[in-house]
């Protein structure tokens, strides 16, 4: 499959997934019987138990009612059942998950997504009138002009041919999930198999294209086994029939703006679970691939949400209410086309490979050890001669994987305008206010007035400072951030700001830049923690 495919699951093999996959979730419940014989019905039991609290807090009331007519009369009977009777019900409740995890596939609107939207996105970001068709004539305006994709792609191309890719993006917005598989067209590669929220789901422009485009629900409320066993099976089988993925592993967007320092290691642990699967049915392409995607925005649609969330969390107490902006069709809307207007771009940046086990991955899908010599990946799961499966062994080579993800997300982060002079006047203002905790401080810095001249000395030095770890392979900076001086990337991120938020993280004004907007300050200036000190 992989390249030589064209699309999703259809219908029938949807069905033949659910059986695969119910029939894994079964056998997994009977290993574990022989190790204890309660564990069926300790399981079942919280498994009814978690799925009636879930369907209580549910906001779909006509939906929860009939799984709560189901569920309600069962809770009550659990004691007296036999375990055939208990086993019929795990596989009720499985294929009840899978009907609900399972996503759609359209031929129809996947050509839409791909071909018309963009082009139709086109002529709407123009503000087409028979003045700006004169002024565009004959270059309008187009998308993929504000998409910019670094690094090696054709890696991608090249393992996608050999194996099954898990392309797993940084997770900064709403809009990462179309924008990634707009990419994957971009490069020619098939459609991909990709999780996302339920909550995504609700909006009404997103969740009519998920629907049909191939997603695959993920109930992040539900946190108990047998729901995320067979979430994680679902993974698996649709992994080894040569379905590419993309992971999200943050599990949810970045809400304090951070490069994600941990990842959710669930779903991330499929691919060694996969290639062992693959290498005990004798597939001919066993391989799977992990690749990296860094995305970088120069302004987030949901930053003044998100950084809200962050400092409720960290707090807990309450902070100016906002709304998620991707809910907001408007929002959305004025959003690209301001983005579009000002001549922004995003920045995808893809380098790395990985195989299951950590090790990095050459174009010809080739596993290297440290010195760069090619090895075989199969070498760590082959036991008597066969390769078997370790839970301890493969959690520890998915920690190693995660470490590898982690530093190339951080690598492969972009300095640009907005995150750099964030970074600056945030720092300079936790020092001019003698406080090192920076949420205790966002109160304190509220209204600061900076010394525009010290500003823009310090950026200046900022820049300095990330231009080495540039040349160290240790960051990437836009070309713009580069060659302008400091006053005009300064100049740039005031007026990006401006247009994006109604309260921006600051100002200039004559000699002067002034803190107006503390938390949306903090949420740009975390782009870049960590890379850098300023004196």
């Amino acid at each position: 499959m992989g390249i030589y495919r064209r699309y999703l699951p259809d219908k029938k093999e949807r069905e033949e997934i659910k059986a695969d996959v119910t029939s894994r979730v079964l056998y997994d419940v009977f290993l574990n019987i022989k190790e204890d014989d309660s564990y069926m019905r300790t399981l079942l039991n919280e498994t009814v138990s978690a799925e009636i609290n879930r369907w209580k807090k549910g906001d779909n009331p006509a939906l929860a009612s009939g799984y709560l007519k189901f569920l309600k009369p069962l809770k009550k009977k659990l004691h007296g059942l036999s375990d055939t009777e208990r086993r019929f019900i795990l596989k009720k409740i499985a294929e009840m998950y899978l009907d609900e995890i399972q996503g759609n596939f359209s031929e129809f609107i996947y050509s839409i997504a791909t071909v018309v939207v963009p082009r139709g996105m086109s002529f709407l970001l123009a503000s087409i009138t028979p003045s700006s068709l004169i002024s565009y004539f004959p270059y309008l305006p187009n998308i993929d002009n504000y998409i910019i994709l670094a690094g090696n792609t054709t890696k991608v191309i090249n393992l996608a041919k050999k194996g099954t890719v898990i392309l797993v993006p940084t997770h900064v917005s709403h809009l990462d999930s179309p924008l990634i598989g707009y990419i994957v067209y971009k490069l020619g590669l098939p459609p991909f198999l990709y999780g996302a929220g339920l909550n995504l789901f609700a909006n009404p422009i997103l969740g009519f294209f998920m629907r049909n485009l191939g997603a695959y629900k993920v109930d992040r409320s539900r946190k108990h086994q047998f729901y995320l066993n067979t979430l994680k099976n679902y993974v698996c089988a649709t992994l080894e029939r040569g379905y590419d993925h993309i992971f999200f592993p943050e599990g949810t967007r970045s809400r304090s703006g951070e490069i994600a320092q941990k990842l959710k290691m669930g779903l991330l642990g499929c691919g060694i679970k996969s290639f062992i699967n693959n290498l005990q049915s004798g597939n001919p392409r066993p391989n799977i691939y992990i690749v990296p995607a860094t995305i970088t925005y120069q302004v987030t649609l949901e930053a003044e949400s998100l950084i809200k969330q962050y400092l409720e969390d960290a707090t807990k107490e309450d902070w100016i209410s906002y709304s998620d902006e991707a809910f907001m069709i408007g929002r959305v809307f004025k959003f690209i086309k301001r983005f579009v207007s000002l001549d922004m771009k995003c920045i995808v940046r893809i380098t790395d490979a990985f195989d299951p086990f950590g090790n990095h991955v050459d174009d010809e899908g080739n596993s290297l050890d440290p010195h760069g010599r090619v090895i075989e990946p199969s070498r760590y799961v082959i036991k008597d001669g066969k390769p078997e499966h370790d839970p301890q062994r493969d959690e520890e080579f998915t920690k190693e994987l995660m470490k590898k993800v982690i530093e190339t997300y951080r690598k492969n982060n972009t300095v640009l305008s907005t995150n750099l002079s964030a970074l600056t006047i945030f720092e300079m203002a936790l020092k001019k206010v003698g406080e090192s905790d920076e949420i205790r401080a966002l109160e304190l810095i509220d209204g600061l007035e900076l010394d525009l001249h010290s500003v823009l000395k310090n950026l200046d030095i900022a820049r300095n400072k990330f231009t080495e770890l540039f040349r160290e392979g240790k960051i990437y900076i836009h070309d713009k951030v580069l060659q302008k001086t400091p006053r005009s990337i300064l100049d740039t991120a005031s007026k990006v700001f401006s247009k994006f938020h109604t309260t921006p993280p600051f100002r200039t004004v004559g000699r002067k830049a002034v803190i107006v907007n503390p938390p949306l300050l903090l949420y740009y200036r975390n782009r870049l923690k960590g890379y850098i000190k300023i004196d």
